[in-house]
């Protein structure tokens, strides 16, 4: 398979394009033909002359999953911040290593974050990184080339257990999202910048609104945290008397571009505002677990209609990055909070898909398989003993895929246009000189943290 044209021959299509009663839409056996970075046609396709053949072996087609909220800068640190609650993770271990991280150091991050999420079939994603160098986080997605929405991390208020000298004044957190705007804004059509105020307990209100401002000028996503655990929500309250999602209204936060990860703990009235303003919603469930938080009603928010993506968040809190364990989770979560069938396995792979795509305002490139998309897809090989046999209809094969598949059943992953994954083996990176670097960077990072084990 090359970048030019080639056609993958007799796989089955999920096209994800579907009501949301029959969100798979119509899965059928067909070829699929990529001319450059683009999905050419879908259909009982003839080779043409001289066009490569790939053999799809029966096996299923998927749009590539698209996750909605990630800290690509956080990788680097998976495992130092276990068994810790919201705040003192922040405090005593995401703070402290985020502000020892060099240049070198967040690169080997990121190229860590971006091999992962490709092995797992995530071919778009929206991070969120520190506030200092992103523009390696930028570098590195282009050349893993995945499609990203990235943003550096506003801070300015220096209480609440952030290490001196983290944050910025509200000026130059502007100034450094604007440098990434100019420099990466739409490189190779797959990188957007977003605007990142990390959340509200972090920010000034001078720098919120400046953020609204100019994410509105420069007509940018906005990318921020709300209503994650008890302990954060209770403090929003008692600094501004009331409620998270209420606060970042205000500051003219909320909208159609605006995505907020988390929206555990949320009122009637938060609700209502999120609906009203079309703003979308992050789920993390891995994370939410992880760190006490609760459980998101998810069920409940698309029932009102709201956008919803799905998201690892950082390795320190999950510790994964994989979207098939995102996925079963929410499921499973959803039917222990809603009931059995509030979310069914078939909506969940659309949220992870399609759904995420629309979340991020990419509905137009990516999370469906239909001509003049990107070519981002995901083909599985369920033809395991160890998954439901005699699938039949489409409901059953999104509740194997959901609620049974692994990472050891992605048979390949393709990014526009390019094979990224094989049987399971990254095809343009190596997972040991991956693991060489991060472990030379790391101690470093340990002694500037005052962290060194």
């Amino acid at each position: 398979m090359t970048a030019s044209t080639w056609l993958l021959d007799d796989v089955l299509v999920v096209p994800m394009d579907g009501p949301a009663d029959a969100p798979l839409g119509a899965v059928r056996r067909a070829s699929l033909r990529v001319r450059g970075d683009r999905i050419d046609a879908i259909g009982d396709l003839a080779p043409g002359p001289g066009e490569r053949v790939v053999a799809g072996a029966g096996r299923v087609a998927l749009p590539g999953f698209v996750q909605g909220h990630v800290h690509a800068t956080q990788t680097l640190f998976r495992g130092l911040a276990d068994d810790l609650p919201l705040l003192d993770w922040l405090r005593h271990r995401i703070w402290p290593l985020e502000h020892a991280h060099d240049a070198a150091s967040t690169r080997a991050s990121a190229r860590l974050t971006f091999a992962e999420l490709l092995a797992g079939g995530t071919t778009t994603v929206q991070t969120m990184e520190s506030v200092r160098h992103a523009e390696v986080v930028c570098e590195e997605a282009l050349a893993a080339g995945l499609g990203a929405v990235i943003g550096n991390c506003l801070m300015d208020l220096p209480d609440g257990g952030v290490p001196p000298g983290l944050p910025t004044t509200a000026a130059a957190a502007i100034a450094t999202t604007d440098a990434l705007r100019r420099a990466f804004h739409g490189r190779g059509g797959r990188l957007a910048i977003a605007v990142a105020p990390r959340f509200v307990l972090s920010c000034s209100d001078e720098l919120a609104h400046a953020a609204a401002g100019f994410a509105r000028q420069h007509g940018l996503r906005i990318h921020t945290h709300a209503g994650e655990h008890p302990a954060e929500v209770a403090a929003v309250r008692a600094r501004f008397g009331r409620d998270y999602v209420e606060v970042l209204h205000a500051q003219g936060l909320l909208g159609a571009r605006t995505s907020l990860a988390h929206c555990v703990h949320t009122t009637p009235a938060e609700r209502d505002l999120l609906v009203a303003t079309g703003t979308a919603v992050l789920h993390c469930p891995s994370t939410n677990l992880k760190l006490g938080s609760g459980i998101a009603p998810i069920a409940a928010y698309d029932a009102l209609g709201l956008r919803l993506a799905l998201g690892a968040d950082g390795a320190p809190c999950n510790n994964r990055l994989s979207m098939l364990t995102e996925l079963r989770l929410a499921a499973l979560l959803q039917n222990l909070a809603a009931g059995p069938g509030a979310q069914p396995a078939a909506r969940m792979l659309w949220h992870a898909t399609r759904g995420g795509a629309r979340a991020l305002g990419l509905d137009d490139e990516v999370g469906r398989l239909a001509p003049g998309l990107r070519a981002d897809l995901v083909l599985l090989d369920l033809d395991d003993a160890f998954l439901p046999v005699g699938v039949d209809g489409a409901a059953a094969l999104a509740g194997a895929i959901v609620y049974a598949a692994g990472e050891r059943h992605l048979h390949a992953v393709v990014s526009g246009g390019e094979v990224a994954v094989r049987d399971g083996e990254l095809l343009h990176c190596d997972r040991a000189a991956l693991r060489a670097e991060a472990a030379a960077a790391l101690p470093a990072v340990l002694r500037r943290a005052g962290l060194a084990r």
